[in-house]
C-alpha cells in the first residue's frame, strides 16, 4: 500500500489541510500533526477532515505524540500510527577540570533544611578553618589545604633564592618551578572568576480560601469588590459558509432533448408567425417542437437582392431519449412542404442538443438535505470556532457553558424531488458569549482575604487558582452569573537583592546558619559549579539567587 506523508504546520486550518489531502496523488495519506497544532483544538476539526477524505475516496491516518488528539482521532474513526526516531548517541564530550579533580573518596549526603545534597569533599574541621578576618579576604574564601600549599610555594621560593648564592640550579628545575607556580596562579584566578552557584529559596506560604457566588454584568465599568460584581464583555461573530453536495436519490424519467435554433426567412419582407410546438426536421429525420410561438422578422431586400433575417428560439425534441441528442445540423419546416415558402424558411443549429435521457436520474432526496444541513452546520461552528479564537480578547475567561451557537438561515439549490446532479447550500449562523477578566475575579478575592485577616495584608500574593461552577447566562441582559472556589497563597516580601554580596565565598555550615536566622525562609538549597567547590564564589556576579523556583 503506498501511502504519502502531509507534514503539517502549527497554523494550518481545516480548509488548508483539507485541500492539501485533495491534491494528493495517493488514496492513503499520512497526516503528520506538530504539538499543539491548530487543527488538533477540537473534534470537529477530526471529523471535518475524515469526512472530506471519505468524499475523495481516501484513507487517512495521524501520526501524533499527543495522547489526547490520538484519543480523538480513534473516536472519530481516524486510525493513529506513531512512528519512533532513533535515539542519538550521546557524546561525553571534552575532559575539562572536573575529569583531573582529585578521587572522591568519602561521598556522603548533605541535608540543608530538610534537602539532600550529594557532597564531594568532606567538610573541613574546625582545626582546618582558617581564622576569619575582615582584613583578610582570602581567609574567609579559601581552604586551609590551599592556604599550605601557598605557604609551601613560598618556603620553596626563600630557599631557592638563599641557595642562588652558594650554586646555580639547573635550567630545567628552574622552569620547572616557574610552571607550577603559573599553574597554581591561574587555578586560583579561575575559581575566582568562573566558578558559579544558583541559590535556591524555598519561602513559608499562608494559603486561604474561600467559595463564593460571582455576578458579571455588562454594565458594570468597574468592579464591586463589596457585592462580588466584576465587568463583563458581550462578544458576538456572524458567519455564512456555503458548499456543494451530491444528489443520491433515484428516479425513473424520460427527459426530452433540448436546444436553440436560429430560423431563416429569406423568402420576402413581410414578418412570418410560426405557432407554439411548429415542427422542425434535422437531416437525420428527428423532429423538434418550438416552445412557444416566435415571430421570423422579414428579410431586407437591398439592390433587388434578399438578404435572409432570423430569429434565435429554443426547441425541444418531439419524444424522449439520448437519440435525439444530435450534433448541430440543418432543419427544414415541415409544415411549409409544397410550398414556395418550403425552401426559403429553414433553421441551423450551432451548439448540440442535449438532456435527452430515458432511464433513472438523480434527484435531491430529503435525506440529502438533511445531510447537508447536519454539514453546513458543522462546518459554519468549526468556522465561528476558528475565527472566536483568533479574536479572542486576552485577559478573558470565557466559560463553555456560557457560549451560543445559533443557525439563522439555511437556504439549498433546490427542493426534493429535484432532478440534480448536484446541489448547493449555504448557512447564516452565529456565536455569542459572555466574558470576564480573571484579574477582576483575583482582586474580588483578594481583597476579600485581606479583610478577613489583615495579616495578609502585609504579605504579597504568591499563587491564585480559581475553579468555576455551572454559570447561569441571559445574553439579553448581558449578565453571568458563576460560583467561584478560590484558593489563594500568601509569602513574606523578601528582598533578595543584598544576598549575594552577603553569601559570597560562605561555606556550607555558613549557608545554613544564615538563612536559619531569617524569618519567612522555609530552606536554602545551594548548587555549585564546579562541584567539587565547598564555598559559594567570591564574585558576586557568579552567585544567582532563585526565590520559590516551584513557582507558575
Amino acid at each position: 500500500m503506498k501511502m504519502e506523508n502531509i507534514y503539517i504546520e502549527s497554523d494550518d486550518d481545516v480548509s488548508r489541510v483539507v485541500e492539501r489531502i485533495l491534491n494528493t496523488q495517493s488514496d492513503n495519506i499520512v497526516l503528520f500533526l506538530p504539538e499543539q497544532a491548530k487543527i488538533s483544538e477540537t473534534i470537529l476539526n477530526l471529523r471535518l477532515l475524515l469526512r472530506e477524505a471519505k468524499a475523495a475516496k481516501k484513507k487517512i491516518f495521524l501520526n501524533t505524540e499527543e495522547e489526547e488528539v490520538a484519543a480523538m482521532a480513534e473516536e472519530v474513526g481516524i486510525p493513529v500510527m506513531k512512528y519512533k526516531e532513533p535515539v542519538k548517541p550521546v557524546s561525553r564530550g571534552p575532559s575539562f577540570i572536573r575529569d583531573i579533580a582529585p578521587p572522591v573518596r568519602n561521598k556522603k549526603e548533605r541535608v540543608v533544611d530538610g534537602v539532600k545534597k550529594e557532597e564531594v569533599l568532606r567538610p573541613l574541621e574546625k582545626s582546618e578553618i582558617p581564622a576569619v578576618s575582615k582584613n583578610n579576604f582570602v581567609s574567609k574564601s579559601v581552604s586551609s589545604n590551599w592556604l599550605n600549599a601557598q605557604e609551601e610555594e613560598s618556603e620553596k621560593k626563600s630557599a631557592l633564592r638563599k641557595s642562588k648564592r652558594h650554586r646555580h640550579l639547573p635550567k630545567g628545575v628552574v622552569l620547572a618551578g616557574l610552571a607550577i607556580i603559573i599553574v597554581l596562579a591561574l587555578g586560583a584566578s579561575g575559581v575566582y572568576l568562573f566558578s558559579s552557584a544558583e541559590v535556591q529559596i524555598v519561602t513559608k506560604k499562608i494559603t486561604w480560601q474561600n467559595q463564593s457566588a460571582v455576578l458579571a454584568l455588562k454594565s458594570l465599568d468597574e468592579a464591586d469588590q463589596v457585592n462580588f460584581k466584576i465587568p463583563a464583555e458581550y462578544l458576538k461573530f456572524s458567519r455564512q459558509a456555503s458548499q456543494d453536495f451530491p444528489a443520491t436519490g433515484l428516479k425513473d424519467v424520460k427527459v426530452k432533448s433540448s436546444g436553440k435554433i436560429k430560423i431563416f426567412n429569406a423568402y420576402s419582407s413581410t414578418p412570418q408567425n410560426l405557432v407554439v410546438n411548429t415542427r422542425f426536421l434535422s437531416q437525420s429525420g428527428k423532429i423538434f417542437r418550438l416552445t412557444a410561438g416566435v415571430i421570423v422578422p422579414g428579410a431586407k431586400v437591398e439592390a433587388g437582392k434578399i438578404i435572409p433575417s432570423f430569429v434565435e428560439v429554443k426547441v425541444v425534441a418531439d419524444q424522449a431519449g439520448a437519440e435525439y441528442n444530435i450534433e448541430p445540423t440543418h432543419f427544414t419546416i415541415p409544415g411549409f412542404q409544397g410550398t414556395p415558402k418550403y425552401d426559403k424558411f429553414y433553421a441551423d443549429s450551432s451548439e448540440a442538443m442535449t438532456g435527452g435521457y430515458v432511464g433513472q436520474a438523480k434527484i435531491i432526496s430529503q435525506e440529502d438535505l438533511n445531510q447537508a444541513k447536519s454539514q453546513l452546520t458543522e462546518l459554519a461552528q468549526v468556522s465561528l470556532d476558528e475565527e472566536f479564537q483568533s479574536k479572542f480578547p486576552q485577559g478573558f475567561i470565557i466559560l463553555n457553558e456560557a457560549k451560543s451557537f445559533t443557525v439563522e438561515k439555511i437556504v439549498y439549490s433546490g427542493l426534493v424531488g429535484d432532478q440534480m446532479e448536484t446541489f448547493s447550500g449555504s448557512v447564516t449562523a452565529s456565536l455569542k458569549t459572555i466574558a470576564f477578566r480573571e484579574s477582576d475575579i483575583k482582586g474580588v478575592f483578594l481583597a476579600s482575604a485581606i479583610k478577613s485577616d489583615s495579616v495578609l495584608a502585609e504579605k504579597e500574593l504568591f499563587s491564585s487558582d480559581f475553579q468555576y461552577g455551572m454559570p447561569r447566562v441571559d445574553f439579553e441582559k448581558g449578565m453571568i452569573s458563576f460560583p467561584v472556589n478560590a484558593t489563594l497563597v500568601f509569602r513574606d516580601q523578601i528582598d533578595v537583592s543584598g544576598f549575594p554580596k552577603e553569601l559570597a565565598g560562605l561555606s556550607e555550615k555558613q549557608f545554613q546558619k544564615f538563612f536559619a536566622d531569617l524569618p519567612g525562609i522555609e530552606s536554602g538549597i545551594i548548587k555549585v559549579k564546579p562541584s567539587f567547590l565547598n564555598f559559594l564564589p567570591l564574585n558576586v556576579k557568579n552567585i544567582k539567587i532563585v526565590l520559590d523556583p516551584t513557582a507558575n
